[in-house]
């Protein structure tokens, strides 16, 4: 596919530094180290890094070839130069020259200050990372470890509902115990998002205090991988008429997008079919009230990727991995939503968080 842009694009090579999930599914390979990838329009692929980082490189990553700064003058360069900065990015221009480049495709997210080397040698044109798209559709490999990460939160996530049953918590202690008990599991969790009452209306409020007549948990730890998982549950703690009849309406507009979820699908269908679901229960969306979201999202080296089951066309393809979760929001009330990762399939689609939704 990036072959088939450079082609398209009539550019010689795509650049892409490290420091994101587009660079480790390119390469299979992570550090805090500056280093760039370069993908030549004959398939010609080069990781360039420091010394330091040559050996792993060249055990852990899938680039074949592997050159550190040093191997091309770097101690001299800055010697001369005086700047590191200035002197990677020489090296860079002068191993695209070698490679008898005139146009170079960038990321939008390509550090300015090499952009601009770039820009002095080449002609450059910045695009959106076509890895992105490639990471839409996931690998056996990858689909296991999402896989792993689900069952992992649905192992974890009744602990919380037995201390919610027997103590009187704080929504900050909630999320303490849920990420350390997922600590225990091999899961990072960060920010998670345990939010009460009114609060609740806004959908990414973290939550604080007192725990009232419901709580919202939307939890969306990572694996050691870095391969995320996502998750929202919300419990009915006491009788409230209003927020049960909102959750019933949220159930209901996810089992119906659940039914539509298959290869061929669009994804804004799925999304006006939620939609259209709430106006049937009296829920209109206005003023930032409402369901004012997404039905659903990509999940994988992100929390948040590729597609996008909203108000832009997407066709959904088998093996691609997508959150359900629609949500209804109101200042006077609170908010209420339920999440669950599906694998989408050729004639149906696979909940991969198999959990209890009506929580009362």
């Amino acid at each position: 596919m990036v072959i088939e842009i450079l082609k398209e694009k009539s550019a010689d090579f795509f650049v892409m530094q490290s420091g994101n999930a587009n660079f480790f599914y390119a390469t299979k390979f992570r550090s805090s180290s500056l280093m760039f990838y370069l993908l030549g329009i004959d398939g010609t692929e080069l990781l360039l890094l420091p010394e330091m980082e040559l050996g792993r490189a060249i055990r852990e990553s899938r680039v074949k070839e592997v050159a550190s700064y040093e191997m091309l003058d770097y101690e001299q360069k800055l010697r001369e130069i005086g700047d590191s900065r200035k002197v990677i990015a020489k090296i860079l221009v002068e191993i695209l020259k070698e490679g008898r480049a005139k146009k170079v495709m960038i990321p939008s997210d390509f550090p300015a200050f090499f952009a601009f080397s770039l820009k002095d040698n080449f002609e450059v044109e910045v695009v959106e990372n076509p890895f992105l798209k490639l990471r839409a559709i996931k690998n056996a490999q990858e689909i296991s470890e999402i896989r792993w990460n689900c069952l992992k939160i649905i192992e974890v996530f009744p602990k919380i509902l037995d201390f919610l049953r027997t103590h009187k918590l704080l929504c900050e202690e909630v999320r303490t115990l849920l990420e350390g008990e997922l600590w225990k599991s091999g899961l990072l969790a960060e920010d998670t998002i345990c939010v009460s009452g009114k609060l609740s209306a806004d959908p990414h409020e973290l939550g604080r205090g007192k725990i009232e007549n419901h709580l919202l948990i939307d939890v969306f730890p990572k694996n050691k991988r870095g391969y995320y998982a996502d998750f929202t549950r919300t419990i009915i703690l006491k009788d409230d008429a209003e927020l049960l009849e909102m959750l019933s309406a949220v159930l209901e507009a996810q089992k119906i997008a659940f039914s539509m979820l298959k290869e061929g699908v669009n994804g804004k269908d799925v999304h006006n079919a939620v939609k259209d679901t709430f106006k049937s229960h009296g829920y209109e969306t206005r003023k930032g009230e409402g369901f004012v979201h997404s039905t659903g999202h990509g999940i994988g080296l992100e929390v948040h990727e590729e597609p996008r089951m909203g108000e832009i066309d997407v066709t959904l393809k088998s093996g691609m991995v997508v959150t359900v979760e629609p949500g209804l929001y109101y200042k006077k009330i609170g908010g209420v939503r339920v999440e669950d990762v599906v694998l989408i399939r050729k004639s149906d689609c696979e909940i991969l968080t198999p959990f209890e939704r009506f929580l009362v």
